[in-house]
C-alpha cells in the first residue's frame, strides 16, 4: 500500500461514523431504526441504502442524518448500512406527491413509496446468487436443395431480411411461426440451431432481430403538417398557464398523436422533459415507433412488460437527466410516477380507459389524478386525449371553476367521414333459420375482403373457444374448484381441449362425464376467439385470419408482432377481443365488425353503459381510416338499445348530456363520490364476520359524515382463488374527503387471516 494511500485510510478511520435513521419494511407502515455509516458514504436525506433487519437484507430509505447517536441506543450494538444502493432516489418535491397521494388513496406512505419506485427498491430482497451465463437459441439460415411449403417459404424470405440472417428462436416464434415448422426445416438442412450466450445484461448479442430500434443514430422525422384544428389546439397548449389542463377530444383518426408529439418536441425544446401514457402494453410499440422516429434516444419506455433491470436502468436515466437531458418517456399507468424533472407536459392518450385505475394492490389510484397533481406541482400542462372521452373529463370542463379547457378535432386527417353502422337484428336471423355465429351479411361482407384487397377486424368479447361447458342432461356448468366463475374451454394447438379460469389462473382437462349426474352430453356455449377463429376457417376457406387477445400475444413483442404481421398484409382478419379497439392505427381497415354486442351491454355496474359505447365508438374508429371508406357491422339480439342507438347516430357528445341527467337525478357518479372496502378472507363464514364487524365500527362516523353505507355483502364474484371476498360501498358528497379513520386502525379489528382493501372512487361498482 502507498503512503498516501496510508494516510487516507488512517484519516477515514479516525472520523466518527455518520449516523442515519432509515425507513424499512417491517409491517405495512415500515418502521425507522438507526444505523451507523461511513462517512465516505456521504449518505443524505433521500437516498437508498443496503441494510440488514433481524439478519434479513434490506433496502431502506435515508430519511434523517444524526450527528450522534441517540441517548437511548448503545452505540456496540448498532448495526451498519452495508452500502448506497441508489443516491438521491426520493426528492422532497417527489416525496410531497407520494404523500398527497397516499392521503387520497387512505394508504400508508410506506406502501405508496413501494409501488411507485422501481421493482426490488424498497424492502426486502432475496439474497444475490451468482450470476449465471444465460444463453438464446438462435435459428441461422442456410441454403438447403430440400423442397418447401408456402409457408416454409415465408419464414426462409423474412429470415434472409435479418441481419445476418439470423434470429433467435423467441423472435421467430414471435413472427408466428411454430416450434413444429421450425423444427421441420432444421430437419431439412435449411436452419442452423446453435446456443449463444447472451451478454451481460440479457441483451441479444450483435445480428438478432430488434422489433422496436432505436433510432438515435438515423435521420429523425419531421414534424407532420397540421390541419387548422390540429394547428389551432397546439396553439392553445403551448399558451396555456402553468398547471393548466386540457381536454383534447378528437374523433378516431382525426391526429390527436401527432398533436402529443409537436406539444412534446415544444417541451423539449424549453428544457423541460414530457410523459406520455397510454392504458395498455399492447398500445406501446405503435406509439413508441412513432416517438423514436421523431426523438431518437431520447424516449425511454417503462411499463411492467419490461424486466426489473430494465425499469431500474429507466429509472436511473431519468434520475442522472435532470436538465441538462430533457427526456420523453412512454408508458403506462405505473410510468406517471417516473422522476422527470423538469416536467413540462404528462398526455394520457385515451384518458377514458378504466386501465388507468389501480384495482389492486393498495393504493389504489387513479393515474388521472396523479398527473394531475404532479402537473399542478411541477407547472406542467395536463393534456387528456380521447375520442370517447370519460363523464368526469368532460363535466370537468363545463364547469367554470375548473382549470380545464376543451379543444375538439372533428374530422379525419384523412378526410374519410366516419364509417356507417349497421345493425344485425340477430332475433330475425334466428327466425329465418340462421343459427351461426356469423351472420350472413357479416359473411357477404367478409368475402369480399381479398379480392378489394382489404382487412377487417372482429371483436368478440371473450378469449378462449366458449364461455362456458354445461351438461345437457342436467344443466350443470363446470365451475373453477377456487372461484365462484365457470371456467373457459380454450383450445391447444394439438386440437384438444382444456378448461381454464380467467381469474385465478386455473386449468384442468376436459372431463368426459358430469360431476353431478354422470351424463356425457356436454356441450359448450358461449364463443370465445378461438372459436370464431374456428368457424370462419370452416366457411370462409382461404380467408387468412390471425388471433389477437391475451394468450396470443405473450412476450416481450407479442403485440407488436402480430400488428407487424397484420398491417404487412399477412393476414385479411384480425379477431381478438377488447384490445382490438384501443388506437390502433392500421390504414387498410375497412371493415370492423362486433360479433355478441349483447354481453357488453348487460354488466351489472354504474358505468356499463359508458364503458360499452366508448368500446363500440372506438371499435368503428378502425374502420376507414386510409383512403378508403369503412363500414361498421355490428350483431346483437337488442337492436333498439339506447347504447347501440347512440353508436348508429355517432354523436357520443348527446349520450354524455343524456348520462349525466342521469347520474344528477340519482345524485351518482360524478355528483357524489364512493369507496368499496373489500375484504377477503380463506374462511367464507370468517370473512362475513370480519365485513359485518368492520360496517358497525365504521357506521357512526360514516353517518355523521353525511355519508351512507350500503352493505356489507358479497362481491359480484364472491370466490376468487380460495379466498371469499366481501364488499362495503360507501357513498358521500361530492368533493368530500373518505370519513375512514387511519388504515392500521381500520386493520387492527381484522383477523390477520381476513385482507382489506381501501378502494377511493371505483371505476366498477
Amino acid at each position: 500500500m502507498g503512503f498516501a494511500r496510508r494516510i487516507s485510510t488512517v484519516l477515514e478511520m479516525s472520523l466518527p461514523p455518520l449516523w442515519v435513521q432509515v425507513w424499512v419494511e417491517a409491517g405495512r407502515e415500515g418502521r425507522i431504526f438507526t444505523y451507523s455509516a461511513a462517512p465516505a458514504l456521504g449518505l443524505a436525506v433521500g437516498d437508498l441504502v443496503g441494510v440488514r433487519l433481524r439478519g434479513r437484507p434490506q433496502i431502506g430509505l435515508v430519511v434523517d442524518t444524526l450527528a450522534e447517536v441517540p441517548a437511548d441506543l448503545d452505540p456496540a450494538v448498532i448495526q451498519s448500512v452495508e452500502g448506497l444502493h441508489q443516491a438521491a432516489a426520493v426528492d422532497p418535491h417527489w416525496q410531497a406527491l407520494l404523500q398527497e397521494v397516499s392521503r387520497q388513496c387512505h394508504t400508508s406512505l410506506f406502501r405508496t413509496l413501494k409501488t411507485a419506485l422501481p421493482p426490488g427498491w424498497l424492502g426486502q430482497r432475496p439474497g444475490r446468487a451468482q450470476p449465471q451465463l444465460r444463453t438464446q437459441l438462435w435459428l441461422e439460415l442456410v441454403e438447403s436443395p430440400q423442397p418447401l411449403t408456402s409457408r416454409q417459404c415465408q419464414l426462409i424470405d423474412r429470415l434472409r431480411e435479418s441481419p445476418g440472417s439470423a434470429a433467435p428462436q423467441s423472435t421467430v416464434m414471435a413472427w408466428g411461426f411454430s416450434r413444429s415448422l421450425l423444427q421441420a426445416l432444421v430437419a431439412k438442412g435449411w436452419l442452423r440451431s446453435s446456443r449463444q450466450v447472451l451478454s451481460g445484461g440479457g441483451a441479444p448479442q450483435p445480428g438478432a432481430v430488434q422489433q422496436s430500434p432505436d433510432l438515435a443514430g438515423g435521420p429523425l422525422e419531421s414534424p407532420r403538417p397540421l390541419n387548422p384544428e390540429q394547428q389551432a389546439a397546439l396553439e392553445q397548449i403551448l399558451a396555456g398557464s402553468s398547471g393548466q389542463e386540457f381536454l383534447l377530444w378528437g374523433v378516431t383518426g382525426s391526429g390527436k398523436t401527432e398533436v402529443y408529439l409537436q406539444a412534446a418536441a415544444a417541451c423539449l425544446a424549453s428544457g423541460r422533459s414530457a410523459l406520455i401514457l397510454t392504458p395498455e402494453i399492447g398500445l406501446i410499440p405503435q406509439l413508441l415507433d412513432r416517438c423514436r422516429a421523431r426523438f431518437g434516444g431520447r424516449i425511454l419506455e417503462f411499463h411492467s412488460g419490461l424486466s426489473e433491470r430494465a425499469r431500474i436502468a429507466a429509472w436511473r436515466r431519468c434520475l442522472q437527466a435532470g436538465s441538462t437531458e430533457p427526456l420523453i418517456a412512454v408508458g403506462t399507468r405505473s410510468a406517471v410516477f417516473l422522476p422527470l424533472a423538469p416536467l413540462g407536459l404528462i398526455v394520457l392518450d385515451e384518458e377514458h380507459d378504466s386501465s388507468y385505475k389501480q384495482a389492486s394492490p393498495m393504493p389504489c389510484y387513479h393515474a388521472r389524478e396523479v398527473a394531475r397533481l404532479r402537473c399542478r406541482a411541477a407547472g406542467a400542462r395536463l393534456l387528456l386525449g380521447s375520442a370517447t372521452p370519460s363523464l368526469e373529463s368532460w363535466l370537468a370542463c363545463r364547469r367554470p371553476q375548473q382549470p380545464a379547457s376543451l379543444l375538439r378535432l372533428s374530422r379525419r386527417i384523412s378526410g374519410q367521414e366516419p364509417a356507417p353502422v349497421r345493425v344485425v337484428d340477430l332475433r330475425q336471423e334466428l327466425a329465418e333459420g340462421h343459427r351461426r355465429l356469423i351472420s350472413r351479411a357479416l359473411m357477404e361482407r367478409m368475402e369480399r375482403l381479398q379480392e378489394r384487397g382489404e382487412q377487417a377486424v372482429v371483436l368478440v368479447p371473450r378469449r378462449g373457444y366458449s364461455s362456458f361447458l354445461s351438461c345437457r342432461s342436467c344443466g350443470e356448468v363446470v365451475q373453477c374448484p377456487h372461484c365462484d366463475v365457470s371456467l373457459t374451454v380454450h383450445r391447444l394447438r394439438d386440437g384438444s381441449q382444456t378448461l381454464r379460469c380467467h381469474w385465478c389462473g386455473h386449468r384442468q382437462p376436459l372431463t368426459s362425464r358430469c360431476g353431478a349426474c354422470g351424463s356425457t352430453a356436454f356441450k359448450p356455449f358461449g364463443a370465445g376467439t378461438q372459436r370464431v377463429m374456428e368457424q370462419l376457417e370452416q366457411e370462409l376457406s382461404g380467408l387468412r385470419l390471425l388471433r389477437f387477445d391475451r394468450d396470443s400475444t405473450r412476450g416481450r413483442d407479442g403485440h407488436r408482432g402480430l400488428l407487424q404481421r397484420f398491417a404487412a398484409g399477412e393476414a385479411d382478419v384480425l379477431v381478438g377481443t377488447q384490445m382490438l379497439a384501443k388506437g390502433m392505427d392500421l390504414p387498410r381497415v375497412t371493415l370492423a365488425a362486433v360479433l355478441a354486442a349483447d354481453g357488453l351491454l348487460h354488466r351489472p355496474d354504474l358505468r356499463a353503459s359508458e364503458h360499452c359505447l366508448q368500446l363500440l365508438l372506438q371499435l368503428a374508429g378502425r374502420a376507414g381510416r386510409g383512403e378508403r371508406p369503412g363500414e361498421v357491422i355490428v350483431q346483437t339480439y337488442l337492436p333498439d338499445h339506447p347504447v347501440i342507438q347512440h353508436l348508429i347516430d355517432g354523436r357520443y357528445d348527446i349520450f354524455l348530456e343524456a348520462e349525466l341527467q342521469l347520474r344528477r337525478q340519482a345524485q351518482l357518479v360524478p355528483f357524489s363520490r364512493a369507496c368499496l372496502l373489500r375484504l377477503a378472507g380463506p374462511s367464507g363464514a370468517a370473512t362475513a364476520t370480519a365485513a359485518a364487524a368492520l360496517a358497525e365500527q365504521l357506521r357512526p362516523q360514516v353517518e355523521q359524515a353525511g355519508w351512507q353505507m350500503i352493505g356489507p355483502a358479497p362481491a359480484a364474484v364472491a370466490r376468487v382463488a380460495g379466498r371469499y371476498r366481501w364488499q362495503l360501498l360507501l357513498h358521500g358528497p361530492a368533493g368530500a374527503d373518505l370519513p375512514l379513520p387511519p388504515e392500521a386502525e381500520l386493520r387492527a379489528g381484522l383477523a390477520r387471516s381476513v385482507s382489506l382493501s381501501i378502494d377511493p372512487d371505483p371505476i366498477e361498482l
